[in-house]
């Protein structure tokens, strides 16, 4: 008997920061899950990789960026029809953005800028985590 359970998958997500307080959101490509939708960078977590190396690797495989992770900053899990997502929230600091290089589109914007780009359902819970106190609290000392 066929096994129907869906894919399990924990993902490194990084919300980026730059000097200005924005927020760094790529374009997906259309030929992935959740194409053409606005996410942060991020991708699974590969065997034997901590969660931190892997936010860490990501980031620079999307964006060319190095950046100094503040913290992990929560976590969240959406089910989909194929595949249930686990997702672990790291907040990063890149202060030079001045090499960066995306796969796809992408976009810096302040928080309160967000709404007119639309997002996976899945990185809604997210999101609104970046608007916690202890995130302003976070960028007020940068």
């Amino acid at each position: 008997m066929p096994n129907t359970a869906p894919e399990q998958h924990v993902i490194a997500l990084v919300a980026v920061f730059n000097s200005n307080h924005e927020l760094l959101l790529l374009k997906r490509p259309d030929d992935v899950h959740c194409g053409g939708l606005w996410s942060l960078p991020g991708g699974k977590i590969e065997n034997n990789e901590m969660p931190l190396q892997a936010a860490l690797r990501e980031l620079k495989e999307e964006t060319n960026l190095s950046g100094k992770i503040w913290r992990h900053l929560g976590k969240s899990s959406h089910s989909y029809a194929d595949r249930t997502l686990h997702f672990l929230l790291f907040v990063c600091y890149c202060p030079d953005i001045s090499n960066i290089h995306a796969e796809s589109e992408y976009i810096w914007l302040k928080r309160d800028t967000l709404d007119p780009y639309p997002m996976p359902e899945a990185n809604k819970k997210l999101i609104d985590m970046l608007f916690m106190d202890e995130v302003d609290n976070y960028l007020n000392t940068l």
